[in-house]
């Protein structure tokens, strides 16, 4: 059995990596990087991953949230990234269940011929796609979209196709695939920077200590995201294609401000789709697609990013027009895309490309959340190829992540024993622990219960045993990492987790061993990230 993803296993891996002959290893811990660790690991290779930041600090936490099914790229003709989208939606269905739920989403329509064509391409994605009867498209009329969605304005409307998009946690996706890595075997490793590659050798520094080692290995694929290029550099092996970064913002309004019942495809003013999603009393709007320079760990939100999602909503609906004060939060990813001479930065192509230098460096750019899985798996079969052994088959499609154990029919069940043992939740409470923590919710239930203090429930709705299964079993060292990527307070609490973050800070600073000048620095930057995603640049 593996030991618990805390610290303390951090502080072993990271002392043990330099006497620890690796076949592979990753750099970079979003989702691509935590599936390739998974993958080899579950090959039976020796790997180890490192992370700069957090598990998903950078793009794989600030996605729109949708594992979208393939619809999208039926209008593009890419028949094979259809059915390969389509394909893996279900494979994470099956693998978890709770970061894969179905969710029913609306795209309304504006005339008799193009509520006919949407209804013909749906056909024909369900047929290509073989999505299963219960998840095929329905047309509405008029009447039955404005009753189930009465926030649509109806001026225009001739109706809506709806079928299932799933909603994920992005970042718990990537967490659950590390931890994944870990209990195959990985030695996985955040906070942690590649400064130099050099022969299998590479530089590793502890930024929250500072403290320097290097680790060899007889490969390095380097899944760094945005930052693909920089790692080239320092490995001497930028040549060939370039990234092209382009950004995507998602702006956060109180549901009451936009009471959506499902999930909205709008039309921004480039004609481009976007979203309007429920969830957890706040309505998201995204995303855009713009061209980003050089990569920076928060990409700045600027007030154009956001007149251009408020104009969609306020095109798209009725009631009063949304405005920059509505919005309680925002977040900006980066897209590590290949450059395209000629083209805009929506018409670049999202599919992955596997580059490897002269030197060895096999670097990874491109793709998407929802086909992750397969992504990974041609970086491994390119890494056995070129260890020059056998190694066993993927399996990542069969064996299920960490929290996934339960199928997809006894996520309400476990919700109504979350409830029950834990009676003090806010309305909404069992779901939101259900959908983030899966079956791991039953331990933060036995936390809770079996210590009185544990079972406090702070302002923004988390419970203090949130709090310590963070910090004990999935290596949360700042206080970001816990109210950003754990608990997603930032994101999806109107009020950001201010609230508690001194409450939180105090937690983390017994259990981590922090000073009061520590606490106090973790709180000034946590204070000062909230703020930054309230206004705009």
């Amino acid at each position: 059995m593996a030991s618990p993803f805390s610290a303390e296993t951090r502080e072993a891996m990271l002392a043990a990596l330099p006497g620890t002959a690796l076949d592979l290893l990753v750099i970079g811990g979003g989702i691509t990087g935590a599936g390739v660790a998974r993958d080899a690991a579950l090959r039976g290779l020796r790997v180890a991953l490192v992370e700069r930041l957090d598990w998903a600090a950078g793009t794989s936490s600030r996605s729109s949230k949708l594992i979208h099914g393939g619809v999208r790229y039926l209008e593009q003709g890419d028949l094979g990234l259809v059915r390969e989208a389509a394909r893996e939606r279900s494979v994470l269905r099956r693998l978890a269940p709770h970061l894969a739920l179905p969710v029913r989403l609306l795209m309304p329509t504006y005339g008799r011929a193009g509520h006919a064509k949407l209804g013909l391409g749906l056909w024909t994605f369900e047929h290509i796609a073989t999505v299963a009867p219960e998840e095929r498209h329905a047309m509405w009329s008029r009447e039955e979209v404005l009753e189930r969605e009465p926030t649509l304005d109806g001026t225009r409307l001739h109706g809506a196709a709806t079928f299932l998009e799933y909603q994920t946690c992005d970042a718990r996706l990537v967490l659950e695939t590390v931890l994944g890595a870990h209990v195959a075997g990985a030695r996985c490793v955040n906070h942690v920077e590649a400064t130099g590659i050099a022969d299998g050798e590479v530089a590793l520094r502890d930024t929250l200590t500072g403290r320097s080692t290097r680790a060899r290995s007889r490969i390095v694929v380097n899944a760094a995201g945005p930052w693909v290029d920089e790692v080239r550099r320092r490995a001497g092996a930028l040549a060939g294609p370039r990234l092209h970064l382009t950004k995507g913002i998602h702006l956060v309004v109180p549901h009451g401000r936009l009471p959506v019942r499902h999930i909205v495809v709008m039309q921004a003013r480039d004609r481009r789709a976007v979203f309007a999603v429920p969830r957890e009393g706040v309505t998201y709007l995204g995303t855009t697609d713009t061209d980003h320079g050089p990569p920076t760990d928060h990409p700045a939100v600027t007030g154009e990013d956001a007149d251009y999602l408020l104009e969609a909503a306020n095109r798209t609906f009725a009631g009063p027009p949304l405005a920059r004060t509505d919005v309680v939060g925002a977040w900006a990813g980066l897209r590590p895309l290949l450059h395209e001479e000629g083209k805009r930065a929506w018409e670049i192509s999202r599919k992955d490309e596997i580059m490897v230098s002269d030197t060895g460096l096999v670097s990874i750019a491109g793709g998407k959340l929802t086909t992750h899985r397969r992504m990974a798996e041609r970086v491994v079969d390119l890494v056995v190829e070129r260890l020059g052994r056998t190694a066993g088959a993927c399996r990542t499609a069969s064996v299920p992540l960490p929290a996934g154990a339960l199928a997809p029919e006894e996520l309400p069940r476990l919700v109504d024993r979350v409830r029950a043992g834990l009676p003090q939740l806010a309305p909404g409470g069992a779901e939101r622990l259900v959908a983030l923590y899966g079956a791991g919710a039953e331990r933060i239930v036995a936390r809770g219960r079996a210590e009185p203090a544990a079972g406090e429930v702070l302002p923004g709705g988390i419970l203090r045993a949130e709090v310590a299964h963070a910090l004990d079993e999935e290596m949360a060292l700042t206080l970001e990492d816990l109210l950003e990527r754990r608990t997603r307070l930032l994101l999806f609490d109107p009020g950001q987790g201010l609230a508690c973050a001194a409450a939180v800070a105090d937690m983390a600073a017994a259990r981590l061993g922090w000073d009061r000048a520590r606490t106090a620095a973790e709180l000034e930057g946590y204070r000062a990230l909230a703020a930054s995603s309230r206004g705009f640049a």
